[in-house]
C-alpha cells in the first residue's frame, strides 16, 4: 500500500513540475511586447508587406522602410522628399492605410486638438502626429507616452472620435477597398 501511495505522490509530483514549466514557457512566450518595438523576422509576412508597400508607392522601392509592431499590426515608415510616410498593416500584413506625418503644435486643426484636451490621454505627451492620406479617408494617428514613459497609441476620427484600438470604436468600418466609410454608408465601387 505504501509503494501504491509513493507512486501516486510521485507521477503528482511530476506533473506538477511539468504544469510549472509548461506554464513559465507560455507566460514567456505571450508576453506583452511593448508598442514599436522591432518584431521577429517572419520573411514571407515581410516581403509580402514590402511588395505591397511598393506597388503602392513606387518611392519606397529605393527608401528604407523600417516596420515596427504596434500591438494591433505592423507599422512601416520612411522617408521621401523629406516628408515622413508611416503605411499601416493589420497583424495579417494587410494594408490599412498610409499617413503623413505632421507637427504636433498651435496649428493643429481644432477639432483634433478639442478631442485630445477632452479625452483621457490629455495628460500624455504627442510624440507622434500622423494624419491619414487617402483621399476619401479622414482620421488621425497619435503616438503618446505616459508619465512613465510607456508609449501607446490612439486613432481619432474627422469627429473628434477617440479610440484606442483602429476603428472599431470610431463608428467606421472599410469597405472592401480599404477605404475608411462611415458604418451607416451604402458606398460601392463598380469594378
Amino acid at each position: 500500500m505504501k509503494k501504491v501511495i509513493n507512486y501516486f505522490l510521485g507521477i503528482l509530483a511530476a506533473g506538477g513540475l511539468s504544469y510549472a514549466a509548461s506554464a513559465q514557457e507560455l507566460s514567456q512566450n505571450t508576453k506583452e511586447r511593448n508598442l514599436n518595438e522591432s518584431f521577429p523576422v517572419d520573411s514571407t509576412r515581410n516581403q509580402r508587406m514590402e511588395n505591397d508597400l511598393n506597388k503602392r508607392n513606387l518611392l519606397t522601392k529605393n527608401e528604407k522602410v523600417t516596420w515596427k509592431y504596434s500591438g494591433v499590426g505592423y507599422n512601416g515608415t520612411y522617408t521621401s522628399n523629406h516628408v515622413q510616410y508611416m503605411a499601416q498593416y493589420d497583424l495579417n500584413g494587410k494594408y490599412l492605410e498610409t499617413l503623413t506625418k505632421k507637427e504636433w503644435n498651435d496649428n493643429v486643426q481644432e477639432k483634433l486638438r478639442s478631442a485630445y484636451d477632452q479625452s483621457i490621454y490629455k495628460n500624455q505627451k504627442v510624440t507622434g502626429y500622423w494624419e491619414v492620406t487617402d483621399p476619401i479617408a479622414k482620421g488621425y494617428y497619435l503616438e503618446l507616452n505616459d508619465n512613465q514613459n510607456k508609449p501607446s497609441q490612439v486613432w481619432i476620427n474627422e469627429n473628434g472620435n477617440i479610440s484606442s484600438s483602429p476603428y472599431r470604436e470610431l463608428g467606421m468600418k472599410r469597405n472592401r477597398d480599404m477605404y475608411l466609410v462611415p458604418e451607416d454608408s451604402t458606398m460601392k465601387k463598380d469594378h
